[in-house]
């Protein structure tokens, strides 16, 4: 009998053992390596040989493989600094708006689609939020020849069901990863988009509204919709210190596109923070209305009823440490917490189990 023999394929033992050096660099850093380039030159320096673009696939696998696990916070505070491609992550959303009636047809939501890199910008207006009505609006802005934004990598969204059915079916066959957000902060870019939008939109509003009878209000916006794109993609944005337009150009020419941290934090950050351990108990600060599943009230909790433990939690440079929080049965919130949002205790007491049968 021959002896068995085991084929191996020398492109995936190199893509192997590319994965398992840079992983020694990468994730027990001396030093802080933000870009593929950086880390190349810390491999090449530590003698191995490994290409610039074989570095920059695997930094990308990196990135696919931590957003797979639909971590909404850490994208927020790491993973959107450290997108710097066109295209490569978008985000979208509806805001409903004051019905604004062109001949036949009643507008009564804008859908937009802004990329991370470069803050650029596209905007619809949209007669229903269904899924069909959302599909076809990517449509018609990935398929513009003309329009710099086309099918992305990964897109996030919120939970609404409009990104679901034929939206969702639409996304998948270009290719697209889908991640649903837990929480507005993991949309807060577009977000933001809705709210400069509205402030203008407003203002001309009521600039119409001074010189109206008042049994008639101002309800126009759609028709400002293009051209309060143009302004904006035109008008310089204070992370990327550029123009949206004037990034896209860079990005087409193959530069990359560096965004300064959204928040400039008044205490130590990233690996100068001083860490809870997993031995701490915390309570982690409620959400509006969180536990009674509507409006907030004035009456409601600020933290937590239940004692958590430290799960675990991502140390990274200029970043504020995020935890992920359990119970002793095993089960804690989606959400991931900065230090801001967690209470040490010690010793709790809780109420007496009589006071169960009083109520």
């Amino acid at each position: 009998m021959s002896n068995p023999s085991i084929v191996i394929d020398p492109l995936e033992s190199r893509k192997f053992d590319i994965s398992i050096d840079l992983q020694k660099i990468y994730y027990h850093p001396s030093g802080y390596q933000r870009t593929s380039k950086k880390l190349y030159e810390v491999a090449h320096n530590a003698g191995f040989d490994f290409t610039l673009a074989e570095v920059q696939e695997w930094l990308e696998r990196q990135l696919l493989h931590l957003i797979h696990k639909s971590r909404p916070c850490f994208i927020q505070y790491a993973s959107f600094n450290g997108i710097q491609n066109l295209n490569e992550m978008h985000q979208s959303d509806l805001t409903p708006m004051p019905h604004d009636k062109i001949g036949n047809r009643i507008f009564k939501h804008r859908g937009v689609i802004k990329d991370i890199a470069t803050r650029f910008h596209k905007s619809c207006a949209l007669t229903n939020k269904s899924s069909a009505s959302l599909a076809k609006m990517f449509k018609a802005i990935y398929d513009d020849p003309n329009n710099h934004l086309t099918w992305p990598k990964v897109l996030i969204v919120d939970k609404g069901t409009e990104y679901l059915g034929e939206c969702r079916d639409l996304l998948l066959s270009h290719g697209v990863k889908i991640i649903q957000a837990k929480s507005k902060r993991s949309t807060s870019i577009a977000e933001r988009d809705h709210q400069e939008f509205e402030k203008h939109a407003y203002i001309r509003q009521d600039a119409v509204d001074f010189i109206l009878p008042l049994t008639e209000r101002c309800r126009a916006w759609v028709k400002g919709l293009r051209l309060n794109d143009d302004i904006y993609n035109d008008t310089p944005t204070r992370l990327i210190h550029m123009s949206p337009n004037e990034a896209v150009k860079r990005a087409l020419k193959g530069e990359k596109i560096i965004a300064d941290p959204s928040v400039k934090h008044r205490r130590p950050i990233g690996f100068n923070e001083p860490r809870l351990t997993y031995k701490d108990s915390v309570l982690y600060l409620l959400e509006p209305g969180e536990l009674e599943f509507g409006k907030s009230r004035i009456t409601d909790m600020n933290w937590s009823p239940k004692i958590y433990r430290i799960k675990e939690l991502l140390i990274q440079k200029n970043q504020p440490v995020l935890y992920w929080l359990i119970d002793k049965n095993g089960d804690g919130p989606e959400r991931s917490f900065v230090r801001e949002q967690l209470m040490k205790v010690r010793n709790v007491e809780y109420p007496p189990k009589w006071v169960l049968k009083q109520y």
